[in-house]
């Protein structure tokens, strides 16, 4: 009886650690990276200071609005539409607000960590991210750069949201993108996205692509 009791003791405390051991990584992501992303607050009023633009925006005739997954309302000017691109603002009535930017599909989409983006079917893309000797500054300073290699490929879905780039290294700021999907604009087809900044008083690790890989599975309740 007491070989039975001591094998039970001792199966109950190699069991969870031979658990733990196995989930190591998976909880050790899910604390480096998930956790904090609980503590991004997505900034409002970063493209204009003007608290009555969304509705501004909403009154005229050629604007576009378009409701979240999440239910939030957003709205677009008609884009000036230039050779190979269009760009916009997106406002919404929470004071959220970003850059929007229209690339062809054709041509694919390419900024920030962004290296291209392909049409799978309908609004279904497949974006790939890389590091792109990604840097802030000038010639005499460096602000921001990243300095992980990496290159990987993600589906996304209509109304998608991701860190595209930590802003700082502390990562306080971050950028996130949101897919609007296609949108024809003079007969021609556009891949659709938007970015805006949001912050942390705790800050993300700004490792990639973890952290982007990690932000793509979280759920930005204001976008």
């Amino acid at each position: 009886m007491k070989s039975v009791n001591v094998l039970f003791v001792i199966s109950t405390i190699l069991v969870p650690l031979l658990l733990i051991s196995l989930n190591y990584g998976a909880i050790s992501d899910f604390y480096s990276y998930s956790v904090p992303l609980n503590s991004l607050v997505v900034d409002i009023y970063t493209f204009t200071d003007d608290p009555d633009k969304f509705q501004k925006t909403l009154d005229k005739k050629d604007s576009t609005c378009f409701t979240t997954l999440n239910d939030n309302f957003f709205c677009y000017e008609y884009p000036r539409v230039y050779e190979d691109s269009a760009i916009s603002y997106v406002r919404g009535v929470s004071g959220i607000d970003g850059e929007l930017h229209f690339d062809p599909i054709e041509k694919g989409v390419s900024y920030f960590t962004m290296k291209n983006m392909t049409v799978i079917s309908g609004d279904t893309a497949l974006v790939t991210l890389a590091d792109k000797d990604y840097r802030v500054g000038n010639s005499e300073r460096t602000d921001y750069e990243i300095t992980d290699d990496f290159e990987f490929s993600a589906v996304l879905e209509k109304f998608d949201v991701f860190i595209a780039k930590c802003n700082n290294y502390e990562g306080t700021s971050v950028t996130l993108v949101q897919y609007l999907g296609v949108v024809t604009l003079e007969d021609k087809d556009y891949f659709a996205t938007w970015h805006t900044p949001a912050s942390s008083n705790v800050g993300v690790a700004c490792n990639y692509p973890e952290i982007i890989e990690h932000s793509m599975k979280h759920d930005f309740g204001d976008m």
